[in-house]
């Protein structure tokens, strides 16, 4: 029974969710010839405030990058 947990900041859709673990099942069926009923799929989500890659929380991260972007659009 393959078991694919998924860790990620929070903010999606439930549609995205659901999306995302859809393709995820399919690649398991299609890639390791996994019956798709024995897949288990799962996220754990975390605040942006409970992650930091690089010596920057992704919560900086991201206000940074909506700062560049509104620079470059004015």
């Amino acid at each position: 029974m393959p078991l694919v947990n998924v860790h990620m900041a929070s903010g999606r859709t439930p549609e995205q969710k659901r999306a995302l673990m859809d393709a995820i099942t399919q690649a398991m069926v299609e890639h390791i010839g996994a019956p798709k009923s024995s897949v288990r799929v799962w996220i754990d989500e975390f605040p942006n405030t409970d992650f930091m890659a690089g010596g920057e929380l992704l919560a900086d991260k991201q206000a940074r990058l909506a700062r560049e972007a509104a620079q470059q659009s004015d």
